[in-house]
């Protein structure tokens, strides 16, 4: 995915935009977010595990979160970059 055109297309769709990089192998245990999340890693790997689902993310790829969705994070061994949506 462009990083560009999803910074255009995050704001187009009212979100706030912020960047967060992620420490090698990092991780939150489970916490929620009063905000809807759609983030796009920009380097690394980053995991989002949910109730319905578990999944590591790598470059180029999008996650979406619910707001207030239990979920539990972390980066792996060469940590994240991360271009996050929140709203």
């Amino acid at each position: 995915m462009n990083i560009k055109a999803f910074h255009e297309t995050l704001l187009k769709d009212g979100f706030t935009v912020v960047e967060r990089a992620v420490a090698p192998n990092s991780s939150l245990e489970t916490h929620n977010h009063d905000w809807e999340v759609k983030a796009l890693i920009t380097a690394g790997s980053f995991y989002v595990h949910t109730k319905a689902e578990q999944k590591t993310y790598r470059e180029g790829e999008v996650f979406t979160l619910a707001a207030n969705e239990p979920h539990t994070e972390g980066a792996g061994e060469d940590g994240a970059s991360l271009l996050i949506g929140r709203k």
